[in-house]
């Protein structure tokens, strides 16, 4: 059942990252107040260098793209989403929480990762090289699994969201347990900051 709706933004990122997304101050809040700064993004390592993986018992894994990620909670600071690492997922509290089952779910769970567009991080995999769509189409599979058990969602579609439009996006920010949203943005060369985001929409 869909009920209340909460919004957040996600704004520009720099080439290295997925950018930030806007929270407001609790699930009962209507919409989120827009952003006064773009936190520092975490950036691209030399070449040949290997990033730590943080450790953890709940992961996103998509079978059809060979993506397997570690999720772990974050919560906003100052209403900003910014996830700290470039090598992990991101599920936003005190928003939907990864479940064993179906039936513990009771919000929509939203996971954030970065892009690089190198295809070697977080949801990298997640778009079409020449950032054209996503590779993700309706019918495929993104499980998540934590020690109580695995969740199997089917996704629905995928749709890009200029940055100021995503902020509106009622279908995106509206309470739906069994809802799993991927949040992550497209890239632009030069180092200039992201103006669209990618959006996965996923129901077990």
């Amino acid at each position: 059942m869909r009920n209340r709706t909460v919004r957040w933004r996600y704004v520009a990122a720099a080439v290295s990252a997925a950018g930030a997304l806007r929270s407001p101050e609790g699930v009962a809040a209507a919409t989120a107040a827009p952003p006064h700064d773009e936190p520092p993004q975490p950036t691209l390592p030399p070449e040949g260098t290997t990033l730590p993986v943080p450790s953890s018992n709940v992961h996103v894994t998509v079978p059809e793209l060979d993506v397997d990620l570690p999720v772990l909670p974050h919560t906003p600071r100052g209403g900003v989403i910014n996830p700290p690492t470039l090598t992990a997922a991101y599920w936003i509290q005190p928003y939907g929480e990864p479940v064993g089952t179906p039936e513990q779910a009771d919000n929509t769970l939203y996971l954030a990762a970065h892009s690089t567009g190198t295809g070697e991080y977080g949801f990298d995999p997640l778009m079409e090289t020449d950032g054209g769509g996503s590779t993700l189409g309706p019918g495929d599979v993104i499980e998540v699994s934590t020690p109580q058990g695995t969740v199997r969602y089917t996704v629905e579609r995928s749709q890009r969201y200029a940055k100021g439009e995503l902020d509106d996006a009622t279908e995106v920010w509206e309470v739906a347990p069994g809802r799993l949203i991927l949040i992550t943005c497209f890239q632009r060369g030069g180092g200039r900051a992201s103006t669209e985001n990618l959006v996965i929409f996923a129901e077990f």
